[in-house]
């Protein structure tokens, strides 16, 4: 009997984790710990002591290529294995330039990297101040995870550009659909009232016709003859008028069955698109917040 319980409990854990990322595999929510860990650097035959970052959902190439563009400007140079910054100038960290050496390792199966710092004075001395160091590293992991998540955003607002782009043309299609049935619903309307203006008019011919045809086989007279055939001739016109209207109803009726035989698609279509973009929309608000909750 437990067997399913626990089946259910991971079924459920499986499906919650699924809710909170996104199609694309990252997380919406900020769950992780920023940590700077002490560690060593081995800068050719010295080793520094250093501090090592994590920079989650990215892999230790991106982390050195942030490390690398930030510090690019406030370096004399950047270059080497391990890669070095040379003649950096960041007072907050030391009052005279320093060098900065850069080491990265990828965790696949966490989908991270690691960024390990050492802050020295030269190749085999490190600076004095290794609290500045660490707080230093420390803001960097805040800075280069911030700018992964703001990736993440980046590329999740291009979604909801589309989505939105896509829900637009698909409330169009729909507005579009409505518009052509009301307006054939309106000539249909049209339609009807001449069909019973010329029904009225051809059954008052019939009338006078008829009467007309009694009395001319009473007098016989070539004048009574004369009125019949005009009669004639004139609800002759009316059938034609009347045969022409019904065929340009049962063709409008079919054009209007079509309109209204695709609306529910239509409808279906523009509520997908809908729900895509709100949820689309849900999930750039998170990762705001997840950004956010970067500290």
């Amino acid at each position: 009997m437990r067997t399913p319980l626990l089946l259910s409990s991971a079924l459920l854990l499986s499906l919650t984790s699924a809710a909170q990322t996104t199609k694309e595999g990252y997380a919406l929510l900020w769950s992780n710990t920023i940590t700077v860990v002490p560690d060593t650097l081995l800068n050719g035959k010295h080793k520094l002591p250093a501090f090592t970052i994590t920079v989650f959902e990215s892999d230790g190439g991106a982390a050195l290529d942030m490390w690398r563009a930030e510090y690019k400007p406030m370096s004399q140079e950047i270059s080497g294995k391990p890669l070095k910054a040379i003649g950096v100038t960041q007072p907050s960290v030391a009052p005279a330039p320093l060098m900065i050496v850069a080491g990265s390792a990828t965790d696949k199966k966490a989908g991270l990297g690691r960024l390990t710092l050492a802050f020295a004075k030269n190749d085999s001395t490190p600076i004095d101040d290794q609290q500045a160091a660490e707080k230093a590293a420390r803001e960097m992991a805040v800075k280069y995870n911030k700018a992964v998540v703001q990736a993440q955003i980046t590329a999740k607002e291009k979604s909801l550009d589309k989505a939105t782009g896509k829900q637009e043309s698909a409330q169009a299609d729909a507005a579009k659909l409505d518009k052509k049935s009301a307006k054939a619903n309106s000539d249909l309307k049209k339609i009807k009232a001449k069909q019973g203006k010329i029904q009225a008019n051809n059954a008052k011919l019939n009338g006078e016709i008829a009467g007309l045809e009694k009395k001319f086989q009473l007098t016989n007279d070539p004048k009574d003859l004369a009125k019949l055939a005009k009669l004639r001739s004139k609800l002759t016109t009316g059938e034609a008028d009347l045969a022409k209207l019904m065929s340009g109803e049962a063709k409008l009726q079919g054009s209007l069955n079509k309109i209204e035989g695709d609306k529910p698609d239509a409808a279906k279509e523009e509520a997908l698109r809908t729900r895509t973009r709100e949820e689309t929309q849900k999930e750039v608000e998170q990762l705001r917040r997840k950004q956010n909750d970067i500290r």
